[in-house]
């Protein structure tokens, strides 16, 4: 029976849409039904697949309660692409926080107002974006693992196609593994531990010969990872984006969400003038995040943001998106932000800008917090502070239990290595399904689902090999640990079968 009869091809598309497994789809709200809490709720779901930072809460609360600037023009409509005040503050945090590299000898290239777009949320900016670059059943390149939303964001409405490249290296060098691969091997760590993340061109242009490629999404710091990208291999992909006169996207969402920077062991640094030491306000919680380290021998790369690389000089092909929701945790605020020198790019956003408005309050409130220089230096390190501190927390929780881990140096999370645990569940019926490798994977997720703990199954973040989990470790101490107790649970009672 044909339940959207009435209902247009773009919606039946969308209702009809396949999806890995219902469960994934509604665990985390799920789990906010029956939240654990404990005082009064230890056998609540503990989710840890959201990535929410509530660490820093208290350092914005009085700053988000009472706004000096509200005014009746908030109750008005706001200008095309956000408040002009609100965008200078924008252009303000850009160019003194985020970006490092100063154009001294053409003011030109100074972040302008004019060329950034604000909305409500970098959810709608992402789609709009794949829309303006790409026609349906075009091709967005994204080193994976990736961020799965990024699918939906490309494909859901206007039939953009994504394709992962892969950027896993594992110490056993197998070059040959991929989604496809259907052996059982995978179960059995047949690549060794990953040791990097690389942006490979040669993988780039055997899917450019292949596939109509109009963008290139680059997410640096890496979600799912938190892996920071080496600076000399943005460069030479920004290069070979202008090469091919292909659109270059750098989501830069967790810029200021970095926790583990400038180590003396340990680290690469492949910033060409060495300008790392720009950051040398060391602290106590990061070096005991190096000093620890993880099961691996994953590098510590300094960030620079893609206006860093290009010298200020973005150009046609080379474009910024980011938002509020990560570095500030304000992801209920929907306030996203586009920055680009590309003038017929910026036309076209602001001639759509009235379909993702950015709310006045919103802007209001962002203009309070950016403008006070002090408390904004004050609140950024102390988040990055916090954010160490709970990391350290986490790889330790993770070590005291015996779970493999991946070192993460930014964001909200890690990745688990839960691999070593998939060849001790029962084998399923299905044996014959292109997927299976990653059948196992999601069979193991829910185990951890039953024992009401939730975190990310690589399948949707296009991990090349199953077993690798992201966690979110941005809550309070006591759910980081009860969770990490749950998944232990399940990980060693399987390890310890016979």
């Amino acid at each position: 029976m044909d339940n959207y009869k009435s209902f247009s091809k773009n919606a039946k598309k969308i209702l009809n849409t396949p999806i890995c497994n219902n469960k994934m789809q509604t665990a985390h709200y799920t789990a906010m039904e029956n939240l654990f809490c404990p005082e009064t709720n230890k056998d609540g779901y503990i989710s840890l697949g959201i990535a929410e930072n509530v660490l820093s809460f208290d350092v914005l609360k009085d700053k988000l309660s009472v706004d000096p600037n509200f005014c009746q023009r908030l109750t008005q409509y706001s200008d095309m692409g956000g408040f002009r005040d609100c965008r200078e503050s924008i252009a303000n945090l850009l160019q003194n926080h985020l970006f490092k590299y100063k154009p001294l000898s053409n003011p030109e290239l100074l972040v302008n107002y004019k060329q950034i777009i604000l909305a409500n949320g970098a959810t709608p900016l992402l789609e709009n974006i794949f829309n303006m670059f790409c026609d349906q059943d075009e091709v967005a390149l994204i080193p994976s693992p990736m961020f799965p939303n990024f699918i939906p964001f490309a494909g859901q409405r206007f039939g953009v196609k994504i394709i992962g490249v892969k950027s896993e290296v594992y110490s056993n060098n197998n070059n040959n593994n991929n989604n496809n691969n259907n052996e059982n091997d995978n179960n059995n760590n047949n690549n060794g531990k990953i040791i990097d993340f690389e942006l490979n061109l040669e993988e780039f242009e055997k899917q450019y010969q292949l596939h109509p490629v109009k963008l290139v999404v680059l997410c640096n710091p890496n979600n799912p990872t938190g892996y920071i990208f080496s600076k000399k291999q943005i460069k030479q992909l920004v290069d070979w984006c202008r090469e091919k006169k292909v659109h270059l996207l750098s989501d830069e969402i967790y810029a200021l969400s970095i926790f583990n920077r400038n180590y003396c062991s340990g680290t690469r640094e492949d910033n060409e003038n060495n300008n790392g030491n720009n950051n040398n306000n060391d602290n106590d919680n990061d070096n005991e995040v190096e000093k620890d380290g993880a099961n691996n021998q994953i590098p510590t790369n300094t960030f620079s943001s893609i206006y860093d690389i290009c010298k200020g000089d973005m150009g046609e092909y080379v474009h910024l998106v980011s938002s509020f929701s990560k570095d500030f945790g304000l992801n209920g605020f929907r306030a996203g932000y586009f920055y680009s020198q590309n003038k017929d790019v910026l036309r076209y956003l602001i001639s759509t800008s009235n379909y993702y408005s950015c709310s006045n309050i919103v802007q209001s409130a962002l203009i309070n917090i950016i403008e006070d220089k002090k408390y904004l230096c004050s609140f950024i390190k102390e988040n990055q502070k916090r954010l160490a501190s709970s990391y350290n927390f986490a790889i330790k929780t993770l070590e005291h239990f015996n779970i493999p881990y991946l070192k993460s140096s930014a964001g909200l999370f890690l990745t688990i290595d839960l691999r070593k645990c998939l060849n001790k569940l029962p084998e399923l019926k299905e044996n014959n399904n292109n997927d299976c490798p990653f059948k196992k994977e999601i069979q193991l997720w829910e185990l951890l689902f039953d024992n009401r703990v939730i975190v990310n199954p690589g399948k949707l973040c296009y991990f090349s090999e199953p077993g690798f989990y992201r966690l979110i470790f941005t809550l309070p101490n006591e759910f980081v640990y009860n969770g990490i107790e749950r998944i232990s649970k399940v990980y060693n009672q399987l390890l310890n079968s016979k």
